[in-house]
């Protein structure tokens, strides 16, 4: 037996109160009457009290109910090994290249088959299949979930060690972003891909490119390396703040990764992209130095609120310590750990405009010093329209597979999972259900229990 808060058990200390209890049993005098009083002489008054437990058993149902209860502050629990019958297991292959699985390694799923094994879909479902299906004309399918979504989802189905074998390609945009973690014995047999080298077109930030894949790479080569039109950015900072320091760092890099010249306040042309770092209001010559259907970006005034919270921004969370109350309806780009909007965008008749609820400064947030601050900013700089995959595409025609290293760490992880076999079971209502019972019985003793008189 095992506990979730140890902690708990400091409450046996309480055990003292029924000891106590039972000891300071003080013991009232008996009047006696006799006849003659001639022989007793003058004493001094005197008064005795009995430390001697009278009801032992009284003192251990109190002392066993304490107990209880302190065991049940601590939470008891059992852990539980789970028995796996590894002689039976899944073979999971997709319905759709059932067909060419089977004629390709008939010998090892015949066998697996024998052995009692179940051929599922490597889909969402995993619905049973059979021979049956080899021969059936199947609807093609396109399947968006990574291997990495399906493997985690079929822990709720396939019992924890059980062994699985897995008939799919290595193919990189397919895992995820993350290694599976699973509680079963997985057994990888990739498939031969048939095409593997693949070439597509792609746009990133304003550019054309070739791309071209093979299982070790991907390359992308410009289409129209022909010089652009610089990006005119415009920023204006209030006195005594040094914000501007971190935005042109970050705008230094967006130039430096997409290779596109950027001009910071420039003296001759208007501005594509105006910072207006300040709480005042935005000057009407600000507004009038950007473009038409040009962006701003503002810093919002208000409260200020200091609930520590953190930003999030592509699954991350950002330390965040300031920021401004927001009551804008506009458009959540950026929101905190409560829902509330850091970056919200308007757009208006003239201007697409970004509110900003906090500021660029280590004191308000971590932002600036994270390397996801230039991949943030990078959409609204270059104003890409798909912001959200902004210069990481991820392109069903990749061609790419797992290196040999990458494998063996799928491999040691699937091990290190399997150490986890055992189920904790509660044992909070066996706990109460004795707790109720000696309860009871104490109750009982204490009622009937009665008080003895001396008869003259």
């Amino acid at each position: 037996m095992q506990f979730l808060y140890p902690i708990g058990l400091l409450a046996l200390a309480s055990l003292m109160i029924p000891l106590i209890i039972h000891l300071w049993n003080v013991k009232q005098g008996k009047t006696i009457k006799i006849g003659s009083i001639a022989f007793l002489g003058e004493s001094s008054s005197a008064s005795s009290k009995s430390f001697r437990i009278n009801d032992w058993l009284l003192l251990v149902l109190r002392c066993l109910l304490l107990i209880l209860l302190a065991f049940l502050l601590a939470q008891p629990y059992l852990k539980k090994t789970i028995p796996v019958n590894n002689k039976t297991g899944w073979v999971l292959i997709d319905k759709n290249n059932f067909p060419q699985v089977y004629k390709a390694h008939q010998k090892t799923i015949d066998s697996l088959l024998k052995k009692g094994y179940e051929i599922h879909d490597f889909n969402l479902g995993f619905v049973q299949l059979t021979r049956k299906d080899t021969t059936a004309n199947q609807i093609k399918q396109h399947n968006n979930l990574s291997y990495t979504t399906l493997l985690s989802a079929a822990n709720q189905l396939i019992p924890p060690a059980a062994s699985v074998y897995l008939f799919a390609d290595h193919r990189l945009n397919r895992l995820g972003n993350e290694l599976p973690t699973v509680n079963y014995k997985l057994k990888w047999i990739p498939l031969n891909q048939s095409d593997t080298l693949s070439s597509w077109i792609t746009t990133y930030s304003g550019k054309k490119y070739e791309a071209k894949s093979n299982p070790s790479n991907t390359t992308y080569q410009a289409l129209n390396p022909q010089d652009e039109a610089p990006i005119n950015i415009a920023i204006h900072e209030a006195a005594g703040i040094t914000d501007s320091k971190y935005l042109i760092a970050a705008l230094k890099a967006i130039a430096s990764f997409t290779r596109r010249k950027i001009v910071i306040n420039p003296t001759d042309e208007k501005a594509d992209l105006g910072f207006w770092l300040s709480d005042e209001a935005v000057s009407v010559n600000f507004k009038s130095s950007i473009v038409p259907k040009g962006t701003l970006f503002r810093y919002e005034k208000g409260k200020v609120l200091t609930a520590p919270s953190f930003i999030n921004l592509d699954g991350r969370q950002i330390k965040l310590s300031k920021r401004i109350e927001s009551n804008n309806e506009a458009e959540k780009i950026w929101n905190d750990g409560f829902g509330n909007a850091i970056l919200a965008k308007e757009k208006t008749n003239n201007l697409n405009i970004f509110h900003f609820y906090s500021r660029f400064n280590p004191q308000w947030s971590e932002l600036v010093w994270d390397g996801l601050f230039v991949k943030a900013l990078m959409p609204i700089v270059i104003q890409d329209k798909n912001p959200d995959s902004f210069g990481f595409e991820n392109n069903p025609a990749d061609q790419r597979v797992l290196s040999p290293k990458q494998n063996e760490t799928i491999e040691i992880s699937k091990k290190q999972s399997l150490t986890k076999n055992t189920q904790n079971e509660a044992l909070a209502t066996l706990f109460w259900v004795a707790a109720l019972f000696i309860f009871v019985t104490e109750r009982i003793l204490s009622f009937r229990k009665k008080p003895q008189y001396v008869k003259n």
